[in-house]
């Protein structure tokens, strides 16, 4: 009975005291609900801050808010409005005569709004944010090529998903030729890269038959890997080591079977997803065989989003006939949602009447493709329209001609003229230029509708897979049926009962060179006979071409067309006697063939191209110069053993040709010869010396010129120079490269052309001692032009030991209003350049000076205002080079007014690298650095006398400059700047004058070393942050490399935060010879309150930190305020005061620190602060560092551990430990829970026993050193253990279990691995 009574006086208390304390609360605790209210809304507000943030960086990216989000925001603002009347009303109320009961109302309301204040908080995590904004009928996204689809956005979104997915290395993306997968793999790696969810994306195209050597030569391209090695087995290791280096996300776009990914070098089934694969195929049995994670399929376009994209394609209009809306539509259903046959067929009938779209309509109904595998007809059917409706005869021959070439070949535009020569092709007649400029059309033609790419190289082109299967169907269907096959076995065409029909037989990559004998290769109507290998020598029979009568195109290759001819041993193949019967050959391509005997060829009398590049043959038989139909000659490299004939004699015969490749190593024909003429050549390429002309050949490679010229040893007289037949080939070449030049040639204007070369392009001079200058205008009456070199684009010049100046031009005959790229090389007398006074280098990109000794200045400062695309300078080794840009006095006709200067000046320029320029004392005027919004590096070496980089000396004197320009500070903006390099200035004392103010937000990498007089705050000026933060400007900043004070009721910690990247977003940093005594102080002021600061994460990978003698501390600031979370490797020498390595104000974890080097800091007392032994015990519970491998201290005589209150589990890849001269340290690792109460080794929270497994150990002269770690086991896998000088360390020696015995071996194993690749 008792307890009931108790229980319920208990439920009374419950119902009446409580509500009456709770409500006393409101009349005692008004001032603390308040205070509540205050910071209630301080969170509130910088929550909404945070979520503004967001929603401004989504609007950038063009995606829709989310309505919860607006609604959101629109209720903060609504209850901050709210609180903010309530602040008005609490002071009205401690005024009021009624203030107790005012309070008690007040407190409740009061009360309410941080209770909603709170709830808008804690709802403040949206999922999703945002969404892609949707445009009517497409959505743009990553480029103007991609469209992204409502259908596709799902498939978008997977890969994205997949790719962030850290279990997931392997993703396959699959579906139909043509439905986009490569344009969607594209986009995903583009955003990939933007989300760095990876730092570097590679794409490589793979093609049926996969070619190993080819493909890790795309992927090591896109890396910036040079491959030393030649085996394959080799190169997969190199390419595996460099792709584990970064996070890299590899696309293999169109795969058709499984790939060896051990043999290419590609990493598979990594946990730390170094690199994820994304592969292409329209296969799924290959996404299996391949063990793809995640398989995701691409979706055809939906009946609304194919007609979308076909009417912008086709330009389709609400003012478009009714009509042609109505055909239109029923196109687009024939299409089937492919989206590679309905921007084809788009760009088709874009501007064609009705009844040719009825027509097309009709077509696509009617058309039946042969030979076609089920589902793909309609799309076949759509791009055969489009091959229908080229109006172009040779542009439909073209296409067909295309699809003999492997898929994804990048097919030479050269070998597409020479084969379409020989076939005889539609607008293919007439003279050698014409049929050229006809193709050209042709195949522009091809690339405006879509059936032919655009490939890597301008003189190149690609044929996408798909429609090079429509290529075949059409072929077959039109009675010219194609056979283009890779790696096929060439006996296997007896088993091919079809054969017989054939037009085109095209066979590459073979791997047999035995071929089929004239009674089984039984082809009347065959026209094309193509076989390619560059492995296999041929056996050809000798009635192998017997029953070939109606041939046009014979060719033997071993490579595509190219300058750049491999240098590889000759492959033979020797020429049956039946080729004599091939009479109606139009084309014969023997390349990089030990072809012997070749007077066969005299039989040929059909013949209008031989091309023999890069083979070797006994002679050039002399009945070549009977062929009269012959129009094309090309003997580019090749080499003729006999030592008595000179082919040039039989060349000189060949009256009728109109274009001649030549290039003979032959001991006969070292020298041209003068009488060379040939009245109808329209195209040439000659040269007497095979391997001394490595520039001249790249730019025949990338450039193409028509006419290329290149002698060395030229050594006719110039008086003669007139008169000679030769001469043609120099005045009218525009490519024209002279080595060794002798006769007495002082200039190449007006001694070779008085007309001013103005079809020259390219220029190299190398070695030519007789040179003065290239350029002279001295006797005006030799000259017959007013603008020489007007159309010169490229000029090099190399070791010229007489040139004194470039141009000479006095009576101003010379313009270089085309130039780009200038070069010049040791040239050791010239003094001046001299660009012609009234020439305007507005198109100069590339200039190089390198070893000019005597040069004293570069440019006028009137020239020097027209560079207006400058993008990369360098000038090296020019040791009396006082000036970049002359100085001169006001008033001379070279003067520029500094009001014209600012905004002119070098507004391109990316690069400039000055090095080794000892009489240099400044770079540029400080007028001129206004200009430089482009630059991205900076390098300056070894300049002796350098003293400033910006500013002349007068630049300098405050009072000087304040007179020109009347103001006090001036802000300039490297905004594009990365990379500042200053190194060896022993004289350098400034980079700007103090009153300039720099800004350079993106520096990411700043090494200065060897630069003794170079004041700190000048260094200082170089890290500083944006200026509008506060700067405290007291004594103690002079002593700091960077000084941040801001108070934090001014800025959000999130603004803050963002303000302070300016400081460092190196990814280098390299600072020796400072007087510094610290590197970055952080303070902040915070006023009645300690709130959290979020850490700031800094991109820094590298730092490098040398004799900085009075330096104490790196970093100072708020407790783990900073995030190192980039830092790879620290370097710290000769910093004797320096205490501490990493203060309290580093976060512990550094996940990518790979290495830690400290030399020579005699006060060292901790590399990380103990600070709150608590705090660092919180880093236990991850990794903190999983990368470290590497451990090297010496002379730091004040240490005594290393590293104290961490636990072995943080050092897991540990593997070299070097000490040296430490007196003091007695371990190096005291963990934070060493023994057990039995005495046994560290164990960590969940009972897993972790070990150090050290590879490598030095240790040298430390007296009293005792152990590594308690426990420490030396077991015989330690590779080195190096003790000297030691006297109290006793390593117990013991070896470990089995299972612990097995895993430090495999450890061994894997680091063994990596170094000899390391060393390979």
């Amino acid at each position: 009975m008792g307890d009931i009574v108790v229980s319920i006086v208990a439920k009374l208390a419950e119902y009446t005291v409580g509500p009456i304390l709770h409500h006393a609360r409101y009349l005692c605790c008004f001032n603390n609900i308040a205070w509540n209210l205050l910071i209630a809304k301080e969170e509130l507000e910088l929550t909404r801050n945070s979520v503004n943030e967001r929603v401004e960086e989504a609007i950038k990216r063009t995606e829709k808010i989310e309505p919860a989000v607006e609604k959101w925001l629109k209720d903060v603002e609504k209850v901050l409005e709210e609180v903010h009347m309530l602040q008005g009303r609490i002071s009205e109320v401690n005024k009021s005569y009624f203030r107790r009961q005012c309070q008690y109302f007040l407190t409740k309301k009061i009360a309410r709004k941080i209770e909603k204040m709170a709830q808008l908080n804690h709802n403040s995590k949206f999922e999703p944010f945002s969404k892609i904004a949707e445009l009517p009928g497409t959505k743009y996204y990553s480029s103007k090529d991609f469209v992204l689809f409502k259908s596709a956005e799902s498939t978008y979104k997977n890969l994205l998903d997949a790719l962030k997915d850290k279990s997931v290395s392997m993703i396959g993306l699959v579906g139909l030729g043509g439905s986009g997968k490569t344009t969607l793999a594209k986009a995903v790696g583009k955003k990939a890269v933007e989300l760095k969810l990876f730092e570097k994306v590679v794409m490589v195209t793979v093609s049926p038959t996969p070619n190993i050597r080819s493909i890790q030569v795309q992927i090591a391209d896109m890396l910036g890997l040079k491959f030393e090695e030649e085996s394959e087995e080799v190169r997969a290791q190199r390419l595996s080591e460099r792709l584990r280096k970064d996070t890299t996300l590899l696309i293999l776009d169109d795969i058709w079977e499984n790939l060896d990914f051990e043999a290419i070098g590609i990493p598979y089934n990594e946990n730390n997803k170094g690199c994820g694969v994304l592969l292409t195929t329209r296969s799924r049995e290959v996404c299996i065989s391949m063990q793809c994670q995640t398989i995701i399929e691409v979706n055809l376009l939906t009946g609304e989003e194919a007609w979308d994209l076909f009417k912008s394609t086709a330009n389709i209009t609400d003012e478009s006939p009714y009509a042609l809306k109505g055909v239109a539509t029923k196109i687009v259903d024939e299409c089937k949602g492919l989206p590679i046959a309905i921007v084809t067929v788009g760009r088709t009938l874009k501007g064609k009447t009705v009844k040719e779209w009825e027509l097309a309509l009709s077509r696509l109904k009617d058309s039946e493709p042969l030979d076609i595998p089920k589902g793909l007809r309609s799309p076949y059917a759509c791009l055969g329209l489009s091959y229908d409706n080229l109006t172009n005869e040779l542009a439909k021959s073209l296409f067909l001609l295309c699809s003999i070439f492997p898929e994804d070949h990048e097919i030479d535009l050269e070998d597409l003229f020479r084969f379409g020569k020989g076939m005889g092709l539609p607008g293919t007649f007439g003279t050698m230029e014409k049929a050229r400029r006809e193709m050209r059309i042709a195949v522009s033609i091809l690339i405006d509708s879509y059936l032919l790419l655009q490939a890597s190289k301008k003189e190149r082109v690609k044929m996408h897979g798909m429609v090079r299967d429509v290529a075949f169907w059409i072929a077959s269907k039109t009675g010219q049926a194609i056979l283009a096959s890779t790696g096929m076995d060439p006996r296997m065409l007896i088993e091919d009962e079809t054969i017989k029909d054939k037009r085109v037989i095209s066979l590459w990559d073979l791997k047999n060179g035995q071929l089929l004998d004239d009674d089984q290769l039984n082809c009347p109507s065959l026209e094309i006979l193509l076989f390619h290998s560059p492995k296999v020598a041929f056996e050809v029979s000798n009635a192998c071409f017997e029953r070939l009568k109606m041939i046009k195109i014979l060719a033997f290759l071993t490579s595509s067309y190219a300058w750049e001819i491999p240098l590889t041993s000759y492959l033979t193949l020797s020429l049956p006697q039946s080729m004599e019967s091939l009479q109606n050959l139009h084309t014969l391509c023997l390349r990089g063939y030990n072809l012997g005997d070749i007077s066969i060829l005299e039989s040929l009398q059909a013949l209008e191209v031989l091309d023999l590049r890069g083979s070797s043959f006994i002679e050039l038989p002399n009945g070549i110069a009977s062929l009269k139909k012959l129009r094309l000659l090309d003997l580019f490299y090749c080499t003729i053993p006999d030592l008595f004939q000179n082919a040039y004699e039989v060349i000189g015969r060949c009256l009728q040709l109109n274009e001649l490749y030549l290039c003979i190593y032959s001991y006969a024909c070292r020298q041209f010869p003068h009488n060379f003429i040939f009245s109808r050549l329209e195209r040439y390429a000659l040269s007497n010396t095979m391997y001394s002309w490595t520039r001249g050949i790249r730019i025949l490679e990338e450039h193409r010129p028509c006419r290329a010229l290149c002698v060395e040893g030229f050594n006719a007289s110039v008086q003669s120079f007139i008169s000679l037949p030769i001469k043609d080939f120099f005045q009218k070449a525009e490519h024209l490269h002279l080595m060794h030049l002798e006769g007495g040639y002082e200039n190449v204007i007006p001694s070779m052309d008085p007309q001013g070369m103005n079809h020259l392009i390219f220029l190299i001079l190398e070695y030519c001692p007789e040179i003065k200058c290239v350029f002279d205008s001295t006797n005006a009456d030799l000259l017959q032009t007013e603008d020489a070199f007007s159309s010169l684009v490229i000029l090099s010049l190399l070791g010229l030991d007489n040139l004194e100046e470039v141009f000479h031009d006095p009576s101003s005959r010379c313009s270089l209003k085309s130039l780009e790229k200038l070069t010049i090389q040791s040239c050791r007398q010239l003094y001046n350049i001299s660009f012609p006074k009234n020439s305007k280098l507005c198109h100069l990109k590339f200039l190089t000076i390198e070893n000019c000794p005597m040069l004293t200045c570069i440019f006028k400062p009137s020239i020097f205002q027209t560079l207006e695309l400058l993008e990369h300078v360098v000038i090296s080794e020019c040791y009396e080079l006082k000036q970049i840009i002359e100085e001169v006095e006001e008033g001379s006709v070279d003067y520029v007014s500094s009001q014209s200067r600012t905004s002119l000046m070098l507004p391109k320029l990316r690069k400039l690298t000055i090095s080794g320029c000892q009489g240099l004392e400044y770079i540029f005027p400080m007028c001129y650095a206004h200009g430089l919004a482009s630059l991205e590096k900076l390098s300056i070496k070894v300049c002796g006398k350098l003293k400033y980089v910006f500013g002349s000396e007068k630049e300098y004197d405050l009072t000087v400059y304040q007179h020109q320009s009347n103001c006090q500070t001036i802000h300039i903006n490297f905004l594009n700047l990365e990379t500042l390099h200053l190194i060896g200035l022993p004289n350098l004392v400034e980079i700007w004058p103090k009153y300039f103010h720099p800004h350079l937000p993106n520096l990411k990498m700043f090494q200065c070393t060897d630069c003794p007089r170079l004041s700190d705050s000048c260094v200082r000026r170089v890290m500083i942050i944006d200026s509008d933060l506060q700067q405290d400007s007291t004594a103690t900043e002079k002593e700091l490399l960077c000084l941040v004070t801001s108070a934090c009721n001014q800025l959000s910690d999130q603004v803050l935060a963002s303000k302070l990247r300016y400081v460092l977003k190196f990814r280098h940093l390299g600072l020796f010879d400072l007087g510094v005594k610290g590197l970055f102080q952080f303070q902040i002021r915070e006023h009645e309150s300690n709130r959290e600061l979020a850490p700031l994460k800094l991109d820094l990978t590298h730092a490098y930190l040398g004799n900085l003698p009075e330096l104490e501390f790196i970093w100072k600031g708020p407790t783990n305020f900073l995030s190192l979370g980039m830092l790879d490797m620290i370097h710290v020498n000769g910093c004797p005061k320096l205490k501490v390595i990493f203060s309290p104000t580093i976060l512990r974890s550094l996940p990518m620190l790979t290495r830690l080097e400290i030399i020579d800091c005699e006060e060292l007392e901790q590399i990380f602060d103990l600070g709150d032994a608590q705090s660092l015990y919180t880093c236990s519970q991850f990794v903190c560092f999983p990368d470290l491998n590497t451990i090297y201290v010496r002379k730091c005589n004040k240490l005594k551990y290393f590293f104290h209150n961490f636990v072995a589990g943080h050092f897991c890849d540990l593997n070299y430990l070097k000490i040296e001269d430490c007196s003091q340290l007695q371990k190096v690792f005291a963990f934070e829970c060493e023994t057990d109460d039995d005495g046994q080794e560290g164990i960590v929270k969940d009972g897993e026993k972790v070990l150090l497994k050290l590879l490598r150990i030095t240790l040298s002269r430390l007296p009293n050193f005792k152990e590594i770690h308690h426990g420490f086991k030396l077991t015989a896998y330690v590779r080195e253990h190096d003790i000297n000088d030691c006297p109290k360390y006793s390593p117990s020696l013991y070896l470990h279990t089995e299972g612990e015995r097995m895993s430090i071996e495999q450890s061994v194993q894997v680091y063994e691995s990596a170094e000899e690749k390391d060393e390979d």
